[in-house]
């Protein structure tokens, strides 16, 4: 399989999206498509899917009748659609003969959409329901390429695991379109960087396109040096010929020596003026660099700020709602520095959780104490805190920033020149996502309350979020889907899954480890004596910290040594209960 395009032009009105855009899809690509919002990435994949025309351009392919598969980002379904019927819609004659009930079960059963669901009304599914029964049919459908835009949208952890899984065994090219870097990294073989320029193709994960950029802007920045110091040398020696080409036409006179040393003065002045006219025509363009988040800015109003050892505590949380039971008997510490992702599949609680903290949930049981001295500032995905009628600079002054600081700040985050002079009403969401944030991220909180702070934005945008967090010198608990940028934030995982929450003292990989390491005891047969040992160890564990902690420890040390005692303790209580669940 092969599909060529060449120039593809394609405007909306008077708005160029694409411009002469060439490229070309062959049998073993995984392409990931990435690129600023609002590039072209949606309308190419379109284009090349057959759900739209170029207004130039050429697109040619082998077979000659292709067949492609396109997952809409926004997919729309039938009045009266089930996941049952669209799928059955979708089987091919040499899928049927295997028995269309028992391939639409099998497909459905893996996705994880549980089995009431199957017959219901898709518009009464959840976002991730939605996107899972579109996926389903990427499963059983026919094609030659397949075409997805944005096909993690509103997937949970346990979702983004299984959408890996089930494109990485299926054996057709692929084009996706994706900000999720993560996923990325576990389903592309390829990347291509769509600019206003074109398309530029990388071979390789997101990780190895990194890599290969971060070369290039190496290998730019030498060329530019490189360049600069020959055109300077090139001045310099035009500057000195021309010199000495006027003294020796003033010195020439009826010499004949002095009218030959002036002639090749200026043929050789004439030949260095056009070399550097050369070198300028070709000229490295000067890197591009967006200021880096500032440290002082960030954290002025809590850098010196006294923070105590437990700025949240939680304990014996317990939230319902009507005859669903969402939390069961939730504790846990939110400590200095903390920097916590929460976990789980979707509706199991975590912007519940985070609401109730906040102060904006008062109908639970049990206790939330947050130390007077802690200010939170809340990032809620309805983005509340936003001035629309200000322009983006005087939001950021509204939080007591300096015009010089709001600026410096603003251009951290990507907006530059007259943008800070827009009115918040009509940025789009990715942009409306970056100045809430920065609001958030001057405003002087101690501890930042996170509910999917990267949605809408594009792969730079969310890394510059990331670059502003790991400068940010307080305590952090956040709700992403972005495991990229878990990963790059959190040094604590809190998962919540059948009610309960499960502490991981490390970051995403460490959780990760640790989860596989659970689910290996969970599936393995019961080696009594071994759980027992290990019983006996955590206890000795135990008494030795217990004992420590009674010492003569200063605070610091005092701190970290308790969160060590909890977590082995959980640890404990968990090997007893397996002894007590297999008896």
């Amino acid at each position: 399989m092969n599909l060529n395009f060449e120039n593809i032009s394609k405007s909306f009105g008077e708005r160029e999206i694409l411009i002469n855009v060439s490229g070309r899809i062959s049998q073993n690509d995984k392409i990931g498509l990435i690129g600023a919002n609002g590039i072209g990435k949606t309308t190419l994949a379109k284009i090349l899917s057959r759900n739209d025309t170029p207004d130039s351009g050429r697109i040619t392919c082998s077979p000659t009748n292709m067949k492609v598969f396109y997952i809409d980002q926004h997919p729309v379904f039938e009045s009266g659609a089930t996941a049952f019927k669209e799928l059955s819609k979708i089987l091919t004659e040499s899928n049927k003969h295997m028995g269309a009930e028992y391939i639409i079960n099998k497909a459905l059963n893996a996705s994880g959409i549980k089995e009431d669901l199957w017959g219901q009304d898709i518009s009464e599914l959840s976002g991730g329901e939605k996107t899972k029964v579109v996926l389903c049919k990427a499963m059983l459908a026919d094609y030659d390429l397949l075409v997805l835009d944005e096909p993690t949208n509103y997937l949970d952890m346990e979702g983004l695991r299984w959408i890996e899984e089930m494109l990485n065994n299926i054996e057709k090219p692929m084009l996706i379109i994706s900000h999720d870097r993560y996923f990325l990294d576990k389903a592309a073989n390829k990347i291509w960087e769509m600019t206003s320029g074109g398309i530029k193709a990388y071979e390789g994960n997101y990780t190895s396109y990194k890599n290969q950029k971060d070369i290039e802007l190496k290998n730019v920045e030498k060329e530019y040096e490189k360049q600069q110091v020959k055109m300077e040398h090139l001045r310099r020696a035009i500057g000195e010929r021309r010199q000495w080409f006027e003294r020796a036409h003033k010195a020439a006179g009826q010499s004949d020596f002095y009218r030959a040393k002036a002639k090749k003065h200026m043929n050789v002045l004439k030949a260095k003026e056009k070399e550097l006219e050369r070198v300028e025509q070709e000229k490295v363009e000067k890197p591009k660099k967006v200021a880096t988040p500032a440290f002082d800015i960030i954290n002025k109003n809590i850098v010196n700020k006294k923070l105590p050892p437990y700025l949240i505590q939680v304990r014996n949380l317990s939230k319902s709602f009507g005859d669903k039971n969402i939390l069961d008997s939730a504790s846990f510490n939110v400590t200095r520095m903390d920097k916590i992702a929460l976990i789980g599949e979707n509706g199991a609680g975590k912007t519940t959780l985070l609401k109730i903290i906040n102060d904006d949930d008062h109908e639970y049981e049990g206790s939330v104490v947050v130390s007077p001295s802690t200010k939170i500032g809340y990032f809620a995905q309805e983005l509340n805190g936003l001035d629309y009628d200000k322009t983006v600079l005087e939001n950021i002054i509204m939080e007591g920033a300096s015009e010089a600081e709001a600026r410096l700040l603003l251009a951290c985050l990507l907006f530059k020149g007259d943008e800070v002079f827009k009115k918040a009403g009509i940025l789009s969401m990715g942009e409306k996502c970056r100045v809430a944030f920065a609001k958030l991220i001057i405003s002087g909180a101690s501890l930042l309350i996170l509910d999917e702070p990267t949605n809408y934005m594009d792969i730079e945008s969310r890394e510059k979020i990331e670059e502003v967090l790991e400068d940010y010198c307080g305590s952090i608990l956040l709700v992403s889907h972005d495991r990229y940028f878990i990963s790059k934030i959190s040094n604590k995982i809190i998962k919540i899954e059948n009610r309960k929450l499960k502490i991981y003292e490390g970051d995403y990989e460490h959780y990760l480890e640790k989860s596989r390491e659970e689910k290996a005891i969970d599936e393995s047969p019961v080696n009594y004596a071994k759980i027992k040992e290990t019983i006996n160890l955590l206890e000795c564990e135990l008494a030795y910290m217990g004992g420590r902690l009674d010492g003569g420890l200063d605070e610091e040390e005092k701190n970290k040594l308790n969160n060590k005692y909890i977590e082995t303790a959980r640890q404990l209580n968990k090997y007893k209960d397996m002894i007590k669940l297999r008896n």
